[in-house]
């Protein structure tokens, strides 16, 4: 029986991009500190589940390690194993300190393949290099059965420049990583890589939920990666790629908690979006065995799965330069039996 490894005791933090400007988001509640907008079914505005006794944890964090440095767009996610009440969340549960001083911002929940509820923080203002980040979560925080958060979550770091690199015309990868910061196991490979090829050219990136499968670096705390690209100087308002979504938990984990899952972000001076692209649920068993991907399957039994190549357009409204896109892997409710995500031909319109 697969380990089931809960990420609640683990210091863990909120993703700096949630503040949505598609026309489906939904502000529900604005107070002095936060603006909460729901996006989807995984928050609610009073208790519905009278018969939940089980309180409300962590299922997955990224990053899910304290003490560390990490660029100023870091993508940080909270991925909960239920639904939230939204009016528990305010300046008192989930309190946000840059140099000890508490900030404003947006939260946004968006809901993932299982109904539950993944939780995201935009600032008011961009966090600067070199600041000192706390982000606490207190047991104040409930699900919709009225359950508090079981432990309180607090995750501290401090941010940094992002190395340079010219990023508008590596859309295709052709200039390896100008433009590219890897946290985790994420890396831009050549050529065939036994199931996955590039989808254009001769390149494409990846990231993973493993450790040192496609790098010479482990996923954090073991179970998520990030991509991120940019600068990008202009305004946006659409993201546009494609991708191959390879994994271990194919074909015994379909429709379990073990949702391996991929999400993009794309951050700006005024505002942010945040979109769950796709995971193993998601997929379901659509997929095709894949053979003679470097490491992979990582772990279990000698069956890998992969969707082949996919594109995605994702739609907001209009986002003001520097723009930043985000892609994340993650390991959901568990850190074995790893999923590889290959992202190639990306563009902004």
């Amino acid at each position: 029986m697969k380990k089931i490894i809960y990420a609640s005791g683990l210091m863990a933090a909120f993703i700096f991009a949630g503040c949505s400007n598609n026309d489906d988001s939904k502000p529900v509640e604005s107070t002095d500190f936060y603006t909460v907008v729901n996006n989807g079914n995984a928050g609610v505005t009073t208790v519905t589940d009278f018969e939940d006794a089980e309180p409300l944890e962590i299922a997955q964090a990224i990053p899910s390690v304290s003490g560390q440095q990490y660029p100023a767009y870091t993508p940080v996610l909270f991925f909960f194993n239920d639904k939230l009440l939204l009016s528990s969340i305010n300046e008192d549960t989930f309190i946000v300190k840059v140099n000890g001083s508490q900030v404003k911002g947006t939260i946004s929940v968006n809901e993932a393949a299982n109904g539950y509820a993944i939780l995201t923080f935009t600032p008011e203002k961009v966090f600067k290099n070199n600041a000192e980040v706390i982000v606490t979560l207190t047991g104040g925080i409930q699900d919709d059965g009225g359950q508090p958060l079981v432990n309180e979550a607090e995750y501290q770091y401090t941010t940094f420049s992002e190395p340079g690199g010219d990023v508008d015309g590596n859309g295709g990868f052709e200039d390896g990583t100008n433009g590219l910061v890897f946290i985790g196991d994420g890396n831009v490979l050549t050529g065939e890589q036994g199931c996955m090829s590039p989808f254009a050219g001769s390149s494409f990136a990846a990231i993973t939920s493993g450790n040192q499968l496609i790098s010479s670096g482990d996923a954090i705390g073991g179970t998520s990666s990030a991509m991120i690209m940019g600068p990008f100087d202009s305004t946006v308002s659409s993201l546009t790629f494609n991708y191959n979504f390879l994994s271990a938990e194919f074909l015994e984990y379909v429709g379990s908690e073990f949702d391996d899952s991929f999400m993009a972000v794309v951050v700006g001076q005024n505002g942010a979006h945040a979109e769950f692209v796709t995971s193993v649920n998601i997929i379901g068993e659509n997929v095709t065995q894949c053979n003679g991907f470097p490491g992979m399957p990582d772990q279990g039994d000698d069956y890998a799965g992969f969707t082949g190549w996919t594109n995605k357009q994702i739609n907001f409204g209009s986002i003001s330069g520097p723009v930043y896109v985000i892609f994340i892997a993650t390991d959901v409710s568990d850190d074995i039996y790893s999923t590889v995500v290959g992202i190639d031909d990306v563009s902004f319109n």
